[in-house]
């Protein structure tokens, strides 16, 4: 099984991830802006608090409530960087092991957003929606939703449409268009375009490709190629060559 395609999507975001790791040392931001260098972090799903052992603290322990934290720079874990090479060498299935044992022991500590990531991805690429969308179920339902990639939701939502749910895919879509983040929205816009042409309403699709023709330039290369795409195609169908043919320019 080759899964070179949907990982290429999110390869800058991966790479950064795995940059940032080599660097990190164990840091938590809180919202005040402390930055706090840890010899330890640990998440207590309990009390929903963080427990920072500070590395000039010797063996006190420190919590630290969900809602005062900014973010977290943990060490990349070995397991991960199994299913890394894992991944790179195309035997994706070999890195389901390390990456769920990433979900199961770093909850909440950054890492576990990416290896969900990197999972659904492999589901979806091996035609398997219902784990893909199980997991991030389980990343919504667990508070990580505002950490969800764009690469990530677009994944969920190609999982829903493929195991019969486009209308919790049509529902969530919407919901993204309307409250964002920005960097979501064109995404979200070729996917309900998607959608849209599937269930025969052209000119709809047409709306959603051509806005995010229109309004975001510097979208993913690959999404404005499939806006473009696919409102020439309907726009040829429309008899409106000259449209097309204007569009076709900006793939130039």
């Amino acid at each position: 099984m080759k899964t070179t395609s949907p990982f290429r999507i999110a390869a800058g975001v991966v790479a950064l991830l795995l940059a940032t790791s080599l660097s990190a040392a164990n840091i938590l931001y809180k919202v005040d802006g402390t930055k706090i260098a840890a010899k330890s972090i640990r998440w207590n799903s309990t009390t929903r608090e963080y427990l920072v052992q500070p590395m000039s603290g010797g063996d006190v322990t420190i919590p630290f409530a969900q809602k005062d934290v900014a973010r977290l720079e943990i060490d990349m874990p070995p397991e991960m960087s199994q299913a890394k090479q894992l991944i790179d060498a195309n035997r994706t299935t070999e890195a389901i092991a390390p990456l769920q044992a990433v979900i199961a022991n770093y909850g909440m500590l950054v890492w576990d957003t990416t290896a969900r990531e990197w999972l659904a991805r492999i589901y979806v690429q091996a035609r398997e929606p219902v784990k893909a969308i199980q997991i991030v179920d389980e990343l919504l339902v667990g508070g990580g939703g505002k950490s969800i990639s764009p690469g990530l939701r677009q994944s969920y939502w190609t999982a829903l449409v493929d195991s019969g749910q486009g209308a919790k895919a049509a529902k969530d879509i919407d919901d993204a268009i309307a409250t964002g983040p920005r960097e979501l929205l064109p995404v979200a816009q070729v996917m309900r375009g998607t959608l849209r042409l599937k269930a025969g309403k052209k000119e709809a699709a047409l709306d959603d490709y051509l806005r995010t023709i229109l309004f975001f330039e510097k979208a993913p290369p690959a999404i404005r190629t499939e806006a473009i795409t696919q409102a020439v195609a309907i726009l040829e169908g429309m008899g409106d060559t000259a449209r097309a043919n204007e569009l076709r320019q900006k793939m130039q």
